[in-house]
């Protein structure tokens, strides 16, 4: 009996114990929620988008990595000052950035870009630099997959019209049937 008592009080004293919050920050799974939102916007193209989640995220918990997400998302879409900026800002709060000279001469880029007039928009990873990607604008009648779906629509209407005007009734042992006499 004294042994169940022992064991009950140290139950209770356990419960009692304070114990450490397990709970996650409702600002940080915010800021999750609108990180993981701007992953896959970014990786879409959707950079208007991905830059709203960014910033909302940041809004919720400023995280230095963020800002470097704000400015790639300025970046492909023409701001390069806004990007310079953004960039700049998480390389002060990250002095000590692992991608700390990849950003840097991505700063040194975009200065030139805007230096020189450069409205080139980049197309990148949100996690490293980005190559920069020019995007034909020929009209589609000058590209090649347009001449091969011409080619093969007319090579079908060909054989098409061939095989349909062949002559005569297809024959079979059966015979043929007269109609009309």
């Amino acid at each position: 009996m004294t042994r169940w008592l022992a064991l009950l009080c140290f139950g209770f004293v356990l419960a009692a114990a304070p114990r450490a919050a397990r709970a996650e920050d409702p600002a940080m799974k915010a800021a999750k929620r609108h990180f993981e939102s701007g992953e896959k916007l970014f990786a879409l193209g959707k950079f208007d988008e991905a830059l709203n989640e960014y910033q909302e995220a940041f809004d919720a918990k400023a995280i230095p990595d963020f800002l470097f997400n704000i400015g790639q998302c300025y970046r492909n879409l023409g701001d390069y000052d806004q990007a310079i900026f953004s960039f700049k800002k998480y390389l002060k709060l990250e002095p000590d950035a692992p991608n700390k000279d990849a950003v840097e001469k991505l700063i040194a880029e975009l200065e030139d870009k805007k230096e020189h007039g450069d409205s080139e928009k980049l197309v990148g990873n949100p996690h490293g630099p980005a190559k920069p990607v020019v995007v034909a604008s020929t009209p589609f009648y000058k590209q090649w997959w347009f001449w091969t779906a011409v080619g093969v629509v007319a090579v079908g209407t060909s054989v098409g019209i061939y095989e349909g005007t062949r002559g005569g009734a297809p024959s079979t042992d059966l015979g043929n049937i007269v109609f009309g006499k």
